[in-house]
């Protein structure tokens, strides 16, 4: 099985809150080991996660309104 069509298996079973509250989370205990040693590296490395759990998010939303909207 391809990586990217596990993602996917995954996403489509976990409710879009718990990846809010899952991304958030991990996003925050990120936040706080790259403020106890700030580096570049870190600052980079949170950076870049922070922008893909927000993207990973976006997907998830848009993927469940276009779901809700052509069932009505």
């Amino acid at each position: 099985m391809d990586a990217v069509q596990i993602i996917r298996l995954a996403l489509g079973v976990i409710s879009e809150r718990l990846i809010k509250i899952m991304g958030l989370m991990m996003s925050c205990g990120l936040a706080a080991y790259t403020m106890w040693d700030g580096g570049w590296t870190r600052v980079a490395t949170l950076a870049i996660f922070v922008i893909f759990t927000y993207l990973m998010v976006q997907n998830k939303e848009s993927e469940d309104g276009k779901d809700k909207r052509t069932e009505s």
